[in-house]
């Protein structure tokens, strides 16, 4: 697991000093000489720009397969993710599933990438993107109180426990999905998350597909009337 993480930050850190080394190219050789036709506002606005910071709202499933288990243990899963930009193809992403009932309370917690196939596309277009990294988890839960019986017959009294449980980000995982902007500040998104669960005599599998809303902390670039 130490070097899937160090390949993902090697990976990460190559795209962004070239996504910097790209920016100061352009940079250097955007300026229009004199009497050279400027860019038309057209042309500008079919551009698609990545905000730096997308908070998304999500509603999924859990669905847990194992081999050798003819049925599948599905449970509903709200979330919520944030996704901090690198460059237009790539970004880091935090992503949080909920499952909870009276006793317990269980995050499942993803740290990974997400990898557009294109850079920059025409506003309101539908964009396709990879994501990979690692999956943890903590659970808190409560039990009791309770009494019981010993052979004397002396009642017992147990209190009200709890306890925590965390485990680090180590599980692999991969996923597809696509996004769609709806508008200047809103935007759908769907993605199918496959975590690796191995176990001792198996290696189970935790598909997560979900449907999420996002929204830009400052705007997503849409279509200009004209």
């Amino acid at each position: 697991m130490t070097c899937f993480t160090s390949t993902l930050a090697a990976t990460l850190l190559t795209a962004s000093v070239s996504a910097v080394s790209a920016q100061t190219s352009t940079g250097a050789t955007s300026q229009t000489p004199a009497g050279a036709a400027a860019e038309s506002p057209a042309t500008a606005s079919a551009q698609f720009t990545i905000p730096r910071v997308e908070l998304g709202a999500s509603l999924g499933l859990g669905v847990a397969l194992a081999p050798g288990d003819p049925g599948a243990a599905v449970r509903f899963l709200p979330g919520a993710r944030v996704s901090t930009a690198i460059n237009p193809r790539w970004a880091l992403e935090g992503v949080f599933d909920v499952m909870a009932d009276d006793d317990d309370l269980a995050v499942i917690y993803r740290i990974q990438a997400r990898w557009r196939f294109r850079s920059n596309h025409e506003a309101g277009t539908l964009r396709t993107h990879l994501t990979f990294g690692t999956t943890g988890g903590f659970e808190h839960s409560t039990w009791g109180p309770s009494q019981w019986r010993d052979a004397t017959g002396t009642l017992h009294q147990e209190p009200r426990r709890e306890s925590w449980s965390v485990m680090p980000p180590i599980l692999p995982t991969v996923g597809i999905g696509l996004q769609k902007t709806l508008g200047a500040h809103l935007a759908l998104r769907a993605d199918l998350a496959a975590i690796v669960v191995p176990a001792d005599d198996f290696i189970g599998v935790l598909l997560m597909p979900s449907v999420s809303v996002s929204i830009p902390i400052g705007r997503y670039t849409t279509a200009r009337a004209r």
